[in-house]
């Protein structure tokens, strides 16, 4: 079992800058004023940081920094390992930058990156696993919004959502786990969880 959340943490995470948007950001970023860069971070309740700019949390479409000989984003969200990153030189306007935070204590090896759906369900599970579950959603459904062909990101959003009392939202994950791997190997548990949480559902 994973250990609980540590009490303080900044970033550590794969860092995505693009212009013009990526996959389902694209929409998003084309949406985007000139003068504006669209900062997107897993947690959602992570803080965020430009140079030296405190933006809140979970970022968003924010006024581009003055241009300079390089830019540096900070996030902070307790549970994971502190990073910070530096950014291109020159303007960011029109820029898409996006980040996943690595949990303290995820054992998978390498960074997790915002678009990378497989490592995104492994940390979802984790998640889950530490009794995360508001974060746990939001991993796999990015993972799903990435690819929704990846399985277990299904599987950990209906963990997700059973843990955190949401019982229709979790049949449905499950049931769209199942539609994608019907022959896995944890099938017949999970349908057993799907029926728990139906009758969840009906009781008055």
């Amino acid at each position: 079992m994973p250990p609980p959340r540590a009490t303080a943490a900044v970033l550590a995470a794969a860092l995505t800058v693009t212009v013009g948007g990526c996959r389902g950001a694209r929409a998003r970023a084309e949406a985007l004023r000139p003068s504006e860069v669209l900062i997107e971070v897993l947690p959602r309740s992570a803080r965020v940081e430009l140079d030296g700019r405190p933006l809140g949390a979970g970022g968003g479409a924010v006024a581009s920094p003055i241009a300079a000989d390089e830019h540096v984003l900070r996030v902070s969200a307790e549970g994971y390992e502190p990073e910070e990153r530096v950014l291109p030189a020159g303007s960011l306007d029109g820029a898409r930058i996006a980040a996943a935070l690595r949990p303290r204590g995820f054992s998978s090896a390498g960074a997790i990156d915002y678009d990378d759906a497989p490592a995104l369900a492994a940390a979802a599970e984790w998640l889950v696993a530490a009794g995360e579950a508001r974060d746990a959603a939001e991993y796999a459904e990015r993972a799903i919004a990435v690819d929704p062909a990846v399985a277990v990101a299904h599987r950990a959003l209906g963990d997700a959502r059973a843990r955190a009392g949401e019982p229709a939202a979790a049949v449905a994950a499950w049931g769209e786990y199942l539609r994608r791997s019907p022959e896995a190997a944890d099938a017949a548990a999970v349908e057993r969880l799907m029926e728990g949480a139906r009758r969840d559902v009906r009781a008055p």
